[in-house]
């Protein structure tokens, strides 16, 4: 006897991949609401995780679990009769409706309505009249848009994950079981039997997946390609995504089967106004705020009221995506993808090029602005705008750069962004924009002159104190013929700096007494008021702990009477210097913490491993070696992508080498080698962590053991060989989900973070 099946849900004819995290929290909101809907922008996998959650609940509903394809249904009137039809209703006089009803008021069912964002008036009023005559009844809908009923549930979901590239392009920390590379791999060996994500093409998969958003339609779209193209060739030819990722499933819903097709659905849902925005918004870059959206997209036909109405439209149709931040403004982003189909839809010329300019202007007011106002109590908030604006102001600053005309804004913009190229430790990315500014604008001006002397300073701090000085001289002479004053009186500050990085301490001091003779500017200047502590340390060198101290504290009386934190943690950096030097190790030990956590707050990067290397020096001093060298250790790393190891400064590399001297004399062969080891696997956080005391070791005894089972051991082996987790489960026979856990606990276990902590850890054991 056969047991019929209730309910109609196709099965899967490729392989589900991911998204456990997605199924477990749709399952959830299911159990506690009977109405979910699942939102998303098109080509995110909203069908196939609604079937799979689903298919998983069968059991859960006797009553039958139900697919109702919708996406071919074009008016709402047509909704009850072809729910009937896939529930296998008969026709009745009183209506499909009635006939619903009935069917379903006894029964514990599940309906899975697939795309319902064209029919929304008519399945909102239906769902609810469903839900109230049978109290059993759940629903779960896909829909770019919500159903707006209410008990409705949303989830939206999101794209696949992708693990993040470091600036020289390397897998900076493989999230476990990225879902993205999984999919792609899948899919590819379909097309070409034997394919891997491996560590030779891996960065190169993760940067398809990057430029795909991680939209499992677009990754499936490109994977079609590996029959006749690489990696790299793909990624060469998605400049135009829409013509190349247009091979897709024939069986499929019209909109599923191309990237275009799915993406102009959603345009098409539309009103007038929010297809315009859509355009209009694509000339943004890594996302955007509401002001910045006025300011930009208002006018030809959109009008300023408009706009907040459109943008919410856009989120209501899962075209935008608010960002989740923690931040007091609200963040919009649209994803590449569909940033690129609103540029296409914008049509260049120059009504694209009004908009871009538009959009320069207003990235350019904010970087001038944060600039004047940086000597106040708003310094964190400011820098972490900047940073979440990082990829507009690079393509304002393009703009500058790449538009005839542009150049003397380019000039201003990066200038003004001085503090984010140094209190964020971008030095080359402020070397590059003000070099190229220069380049296109060799004119003369006051522009001219103060963006050659911001690239002196951050040419000093890079280590490069020859071109500095070049620059510098030239921006002197620019603002002479210019009289520009304002630039001329900040000079000397920035000769000041540039000089004591070049280790000309005589001349440093000459510069910086002239600097400080300024009162005016001292105090309402961001960069001028260093020059205080700058002073200091050139005191300190010379064994003047007094008039160090007596500027440092009037660095900090300026920076109180401002409300000011990021001079002020220089300035207690260097009273923490002064401590030390002095032999009083519990103020050197206070002052240096306090500063470490206010540079925390800005994530100052060579601030931070300024301060570490101190506590360093401070550790060596009273006999903590395993502890010095591995703060040691991990400065010396993560100065490498800043510039010249401690700036160059010779008293600095000297107290270094004293301090790694002083160590190596207390700490046996293997001892030294495991805190090397150790210190090697720090990330920034870790190193802060640990110069605050705050680091949680994973074992209180070198030659304690950890609690790893033999197989977690043979594992992180593998992980120290640079084994992926793929590549561990393929040559241990394992299911890869069994090695992603196996990841899981070892990090848990010993308290790491990343796998290269595990490397080293497996190091360490090796060495005892």
């Amino acid at each position: 006897m056969t047991t019929r099946r209730v309910g109609w849900l196709p099965d899967d004819l490729t392989s589900f991949v991911g998204r456990r995290d997605a199924i477990a929290q749709v399952k959830r909101l299911l159990s506690e609401s009977r109405l979910v809907t699942l939102t998303g922008v098109a080509g995110v996998g909203k069908s196939r995780l609604a079937c799979r959650v689903a298919r998983d609940l069968r059991r859960a509903f006797p009553g039958g679990v139900w697919l109702v394809e919708l996406a071919k249904v074009t008016e709402s009137e047509q909704i009850a009769g072809v729910l009937a039809a896939s529930l296998g209703l008969r026709e009745q006089s009183s209506g499909p409706e009635d006939a619903l009803t009935a069917h379903l008021a006894g029964r514990r069912t599940l309906l899975l309505l697939d795309g319902c964002e064209h029919l929304l008036d008519g399945c909102g009023p239906l769902v609810r009249q469903l839900l109230d005559a049978a109290p059993e009844l759940r629903v779960l809908v896909t829909s770019r848009s919500p159903l707006g009923i209410a008990g409705e549930q949303m989830w939206p979901v999101p794209p696949m994950s992708v693990p993040r590239l470091d600036r020289q392009g390397n897998v900076v920390q493989r999230t476990v079981g990225a879902e993205s590379l999984e999919l792609f791999a899948d899919r590819a060996a379909a097309m070409l039997p034997g394919f891997a994500v491996g560590p030779g093409n891996e960065a190169l998969v993760v940067r398809l997946c990057q430029q795909l958003d991680g939209l499992p339609l677009a990754i499936e779209l490109a994977a079609v390609w590996m029959r006749s193209l690489s990696v790299e060739e793909i990624l060469d030819r998605l400049a135009d995504r829409y013509r190349l990722l247009t091979t897709g499933d024939r069986s499929a819903a019209p909109h599923h089967r191309t990237l275009r097709a799915a993406v102009e659905w959603s345009f098409d849902l539309c009103s007038p106004v929010e297809r315009a925005l859509w355009a209009r918004l694509s000339v943004f870059s890594g996302g955007f705020e509401m002001d910045a959206a006025e300011d930009v997209c208002v006018g030809d036909g959109v009008a300023a009221e408009e706009v907040f109405g459109g943008i919410a439209g856009l989120v209501d149709k899962s075209v935008l995506t608010r960002e989740d931040r923690n931040d007091a403004r609200a963040r919009y982003r649209l994803l590449k993808t569909i940033r690129e189909y609103g540029r296409e839809r914008l049509g260049g010329g120059g009504r694209e090029l009004a908009l871009r300019r538009r959009h320069r202007d207003h990235y350019l007011m904010l970087a001038e602005h944060v600039d004047a106002e940086w000597l106040g109590p708003n310094q964190v908030e400011w820098l972490t705008r900047l940073r979440h604006e990082r990829e507009n102001l690079a393509a304002a600053l393009d703009f500058c750069l790449t538009e005839p005309g542009e150049g003397q804004e380019g000039l201003r913009m990066a200038a003004a962004l001085r503090f984010l190229w140094v209190a964020d430790g971008s030095l080359r990315d402020g070397r590059r924009w003000l070099d190229g500014a220069a380049r296109v604008a060799p004119e003369p001006t006051r522009e001219r002159a103060r963006a050659l002397a911001v690239g002196g300073l951050v040419s000093g701090l890079q280590g490069d104190t020859r071109t500095a000085r070049a620059l510098l001289a030239e921006a002197r002479a620019t603002a002479e013929d210019t009289e520009a004053r304002d630039v001329l009186a900040s000079l000397a500050h920035t000769a000041g700096t540039v000089e004591l990085l070049g280790n000309d301490q005589r001349a440093a001091v000459e510069q910086l007494d002239e600097a400080l003779r300024g009162e005016e500017l001292l105090r309402h200047d961001g960069m001028a008021v260093l020059s205080l502590p700058n002073r200091a340390l050139l005191a300190v060198f010379a064994g003047d702990f007094e008039r160090a101290v007596e500027l440092c504290e009037r660095c900090r009386e300026i920076c109180e009477e401002h409300g000011e934190l990021s001079a002020r943690s220089w300035a207690e950096t260097v009273l923490g210097l002064v401590r030390w030097r002095q032999g009083d190790v519990a103020g050197a030990v206070a002052l240096l913490h306090a500063a470490l956590r206010v540079k925390r707050l800005f994530g100052d990067v060579m601030g931070i491993v300024t301060a570490v290397e101190v506590v360093a020096w401070v550790e060596a001093s009273r006999g903590r070696a395993a502890s010095a060298v591995r703060l040691l250790t991990a400065v010396e790393k993560l100065w490498q992508p800043l510039g010249a190891h401690l700036f160059g400064v010779e008293p600095y590399l000297s107290w270094h080498a004293d301090a790694e001297a002083r160590a190596r004399q207390r700490l046996s062969a293997a001892e030294l080698r495991s805190a090397r080891l150790r210190g090697a696997a720090f990330g920034l956080d870790d190193a802060v962590r640990h110069a605050l005391g705050e680091q949680q070791e994973a074992y209180s005894d070198a030659r304690a053991p950890v609690a790893l089972t033999p197989r977690e051991r043979q594992v992180a082996r593998l992980v120290a060989q640079g084994l992926s987790n793929r590549q561990i489960a393929e040559q241990l026979v394992i299911a890869k989900r069994t090695s992603d856990s196996h990841i899981e606990h070892i990090l848990a276990k010993l308290g790491f973070t990343s796998r290269a902590q595990i490397a080293a850890w497996v190091a360490e054991q090796s060495a005892e």
